[in-house]
């Protein structure tokens, strides 16, 4: 029951985002994904010791979010959302990024991979459902 209920929100994800966002830049590897990528930016993730991210977007296969530390390659994260659950994840990729033109808020984009799709779909729908219960509370203004 709680697998159907998850897929079923995972769809209903997928296809709010598809509605709302422009298709992918050309070159932006989005062609190579066979996960569709979500917006995640606005939600709070805890990795190693206590240090707090904001994620960029998640799949099911991963995620991205901006670090002020550089995060090696191959290291394993664990990351935690809202202290309701924990993923294990690989990263694949960490690189510096200009986040205004002084060059006054340079930041390291690190992209992760999940060991098992299950773990990323889990993690996916929490964000989402968070973001949709952030969006709908009364202290929101909505």
């Amino acid at each position: 029951m709680i697998e159907k209920d998850v897929n079923q929100l995972l769809q209903m994800h997928i296809d709010e985002a598809n509605q709302d966002q422009q298709p992918p830049a050309k070159g932006s590897g989005a062609e190579r994904r066979k996960a569709t990528r979500l917006d995640a930016n606005t939600t709070e993730l805890t990795i190693r010791t206590d240090t707090k991210v904001h994620a960029i977007d998640i799949s099911v296969a991963g995620l991205a979010f901006y670090s002020k530390f550089p995060v090696q390659i191959g290291q394993q994260l664990q990351i935690t959302l809202s202290a309701m659950f924990t993923v294990d994840a690989e990263v694949v990729n960490c690189n510096l990024e200009e986040q205004d033109p002084n060059f006054m808020d340079l930041l390291y984009k690190v992209q992760c991979k999940f060991p098992e799709e299950e773990q990323g779909k889990y993690l996916l729908v929490a964000i989402k459902e968070l973001e949709k219960r952030k969006k709908t509370s009364p202290s929101s203004g909505k």
